[in-house]
Formats: C-alpha cells, structure tokens, sequence
C-alpha cells in the first residue's frame, strides 16, 4: 500500500511538473517573436541593417541576407535559423528577455558545400524594436 500511495504522489508531481514546463515554453516562444536590432557584436562592428525577425508561424527575416528563413526555438537555450536551399546556423541563448536577445554561434552548415562545423562564435546582443 505505501509503495502504492508513493508511485501515485509520484505521478501527480511529475504532472504537476510537467505543467508548469509547458506554461514556461509558451512564453519563451512568444519572448522571441517581434523584430530585433543589433546593437553590440563582439569583434565591435555593428551594422545597422542587421535586424532579426520572428514571426508566430515560424518564419524568419534576417536582413542583409536573402532567401527563405525559418527558425525553431530549443527550449530552453537553443535557435536554429534554417536559410531554405542553403544552411542552418545554430545558436546559444545567452540571454531572452521582452527587451533583449543576447546570442552566439555554435554550428554552422552550408549544405552545397557539406560544411557542418562547430563555431565558437562572437557574441550578438539585440535590443528589442518590434513585438510583431
């Protein structure tokens, strides 16, 4: 009976748990969506069209660069942003807040040339422009 009562509190802290992941992953998913600026990067260059955008349905803008961009968020440290046709860039977040992304490199794939590399990246941090 105790070993009973003890698999069942069991299961209800692990719904419990369970629960409470999913509430935190909703809102990391809407942190990210909106439009972002880059304001430092790490070897000290910044350039002005460099803005990230991250739109409910997956899709993404990364201006200068052109192509077809979706991203998928890792909960609770990870980005991908795929460039259809062409590569993926894996990312660490360092830091997602409602007003700044802060985030590095960490792998990179080129699928025309086979690249897939680690990186040790510099780190970008953006400020927050748009929620939308």
């Amino acid at each position: 009976m105790k070993q009973m009562l003890f698999y069942l509190i069991m299961l209800v802290l692990s719904l419990i748990y369970s629960c409470e992941n999913k509430k935190q992953s909703v809102s990391i998913d809407n942190l990210i969506v909106g439009k972002w600026k880059i304001v430092e990067y790490g070897s000290g260059y910044v350039n002005a069209l460099d803005t990230l955008g991250f739109y409910k349905n997956g899709k993404a803008d990364c201006p200068p660069e052109t192509g077809e961009f979706t991203y998928y968020l890792i909960k609770p440290d990870s980005l991908i942003i795929y460039n259809k046709g062409f590569g993926e860039q894996h990312f660490k977040i360092l830091k997602l807040s409602n007003d700044s992304l802060i985030k590095q490199i960490r792998r990179q794939r080129i699928y025309a040339d086979g690249i897939d590399e680690p990186v040790n990246g510099e780190i970008e941090k953006y400020i927050r422009v748009t929620n939308e």
